[in-house]
């Protein structure tokens, strides 16, 4: 019922109408700081768009020659004898202003859109290179769908407002200013009777919308939740058919969506009254001009034509002026997405040092660590050593801070204090790119792009030849399933690789890695949910990457790590015991606590009769 209610209301305020009004009374944003932030977001465009504007506004003072055509012609026809040559002189300026007007629009319009296009392009490309320098703590508490309305579709409202809103906005503000100045120079009387209406509708609307600002606020943040809970729900996609779940029974889903209409109604409900009468005020001026010119003209103080004059332009100048108003409350709607498209391109960077050092060996060193989430310690005075060409395993129980600490080696974070080295030199005495050059990557969770399994692989190093590959993918025992799919190397196995097996991808990021053969590789065991034939395929696959490396493995069987160099036990965020399997065994009540939770679990029972996870 409620939505029958507001369906033939939301035929003529349409959404967007809704989002250029609720931004009005905005006391923090002023339109001009708005309109200053996006020309500094434009760039080098803001030439671009001056010329857009110029073209606009000489296109909207051109708009008027027809009228005042119109005017001259009914004096010529009202005053005999009629001089039709000047009658068809009139008409052919007429229509020459009519064809420079939209030579100069179209003009207008092709500037704006290559300018906002370009701006867009620009924008997209310096938040995403922007995202790519910041650390991983960035994103701990910043939803995908967030990120994702930021880039698609705040910056796509900056494009459509550039390419269309700012012309029109130059338009709307000089047309009128040309028709006040035409009608106040016919008759000064009759120009005030039209223009009484203005006042009152914008006198009306800002004291209905004072305050108003949140509401943008509260757009964008039931927006940004209800982004990120549909991109959970396709991805949980195969459980939710798994336990046939429906969309009703995704609770996180149902409520955002809920969140997301009850806003839309509740912001109806407030506006479609005082739009009606902000309309009613706008759309009338014939009502103030009709009685007050019958009755100068039939006291002789104003002309026929001159009162036809005031009928034809007194009612259409007010559209512009509506579409002023509409214009700028667009403005402070989209200074909400502005503002956080700026908190991105603001936010501090990994830094850089300023005389960069490279190291010379590749041992590791974490010297009294400590790091923080925010206000949550996670890791409290790390020390350890890993020599060069060494493996080093990270055990402990969920939560202890192993994969932190490995994830530090790759200057992920910044630590809140203490220091971590490779050969010597401190992490953040060393350029990005020197240390990921240095750093290789296989994760239980693998990313793939949307590409082929030649690019993909290629991650590991982007100049690398198609033999190289080749070569990469056979050490990884990848290169007999990859030639059975359909286009061998060149398939496109899919955004997520959805077409292959986790074993299958597990290969293909053991190959990025041995193609990339970088010196320290940080390895979160890639074994742990492969099945038994791929875990063989995958174990022969790293017997061809670790040799000779620097390795940090995150354990979780504990029998894969019994012959590593050392073993560094993690408890709390704090070291509980380090050194090889048999040494912890005996002086490490962790240690021994977890192998005896593995030892025990390694065995389970099904009907009554005894397996091993091993078998």
């Amino acid at each position: 019922m409620e939505r029958q209610k507001f369906a033939s209301f939301n035929d003529n305020l349409s959404q967007e109408t809704i989002l250029q009004y609720i931004g009005l009374g905005d006391e923090n944003v002023q339109s001009k700081g708005s309109l200053r932030k996006l020309l500094e977001l434009a760039g080098t465009h803001r030439v671009q768009l001056f010329w857009s504007c110029l073209f606009s506004v000489m296109s909207a003072a051109l708009s008027l020659v027809p009228y005042l055509i119109v005017y001259q012609m009914t004096v010529a026809l009202l005053t005999p004898p009629v001089d039709t040559g000047a009658v068809w002189t009139m008409v052919w300026i007429a229509l020459g202003a009519v064809v420079l007007r939209f030579g100069l629009l179209a003009a207008s319009t092709i500037i704006s859109h290559t300018a906002a296009y370009r701006i867009l392009y620009s924008l997209r490309i310096q938040l995403t290179n922007k995202l790519a320098s910041l650390s991983l703590g960035y994103f701990s508490d910043r939803t995908s769908g967030k990120l994702k309305k930021i880039i698609a579709e705040d910056v796509e409202r900056i494009e459509n407002f550039i390419a269309h809103h700012l012309p029109d906005f130059a338009s709307s503000l000089f047309t009128p200013l040309f028709t006040v100045i035409v009608l106040f120079a016919m008759d000064w009387r009759l120009a005030l009777a039209a223009l009484i209406p203005i006042p009152l509708a914008f006198f009306m609307q800002s004291t209905m919308f004072r305050g108003q600002g949140e509401r943008m606020k509260e757009y964008h943040q039931t927006l940004e939740v209800m982004n990120s809970t549909i991109l959970e729900y396709v991805r949980a996609m195969p459980i939710i058919k798994s336990y046939r779940m429906t969309v009703q029974s995704f609770v996180r889903y149902q409520d955002s969506v809920n969140q997301y209409t009850s806003f839309w109604i509740r912001t109806s409900r407030r506006l479609a009254p005082v739009y009606a009468l902000f309309m009613v005020m706008i759309e009338t001026g014939l009502l103030f001009i009709l009685p007050v010119g019958i009755w100068l003209y039939t006291s002789g103080d104003v002309s026929l034509e001159i009162l036809l004059l005031f009928l034809i332009l007194g009612v259409g100048f007010t559209a512009p002026i509506k579409q002023i108003s509409e214009l700028g409350h667009m403005l402070k709607a989209n200074m909400e997405g502005v503002n956080r498209i700026e908190d991105i391109l603001q936010e501090d960077e990994i830094k850089e040092p300023v005389n960069a050092l490279i190291p010379q060996r590749h041992d590791l060193e974490f010297a009294n660590v400590h790091f923080s989430y925010g206000k949550q310690q996670v890791l409290h005075n790390v020390s350890f050593r890993a020599e060069e060409g060494t493996i080093t395993a990270f055990v402990g129980p969920s939560g202890a801070g192993k994969t932190t600490a490995a994830q530090l080696i790759a200057r992920f974070w910044d630590v809140s204090s203490g220091s971590i080295c490779i050969g010597g030199v401190n992490l953040k005495d060393m350029k990005t790119e020197i240390l990921m050059d240095r750093i290789a990557f296989v994760f239980q969770d693998v990313f793939m792009l949307n590409d082929s399994v030649l690019e993909n692989i290629r991650l590991g190093r982007k100049e690398a030849t198609d033999s190289e590959v080749y070569a990469a993918a056979t050490a990884a025992q990848a290169h007999t399933f990859i030639t059975e799919l359909p286009d061998g190397y060149r398939t496109v196995i899919g955004d997520g690789g959805m077409h292959l097996s986790g074993g299958e991808r597990q290969r293909i990021s053991i190959a990025r890695a041995i193609l990339k053969n970088a010196p320290i590789l940080i390895l979160d065991e890639a074994t742990a949910f492969a099945d038994p034939e791929n875990e063989a395929h995958i174990q022969d696959a790293l017997s061809e990457l670790l040799p000779g490396k620097t390795v940090v493995v995150i354990a979780h069987r504990l029998s894969t790590i019994t012959d590593v160099d050392c073993i560094i036990v993690f408890e709390e965020g704090r070291i509980a015991g380090s050194g090889k399997h048999e040494e912890l065994l005996q002086h490490c009540d962790t240690y021994r606590s977890l192998w005896k939770a593995y030892t025990a679990a390694s065995v389970w029972v099904v009907g009554g009769k005894e397996a091993s996870q091993h078998a």
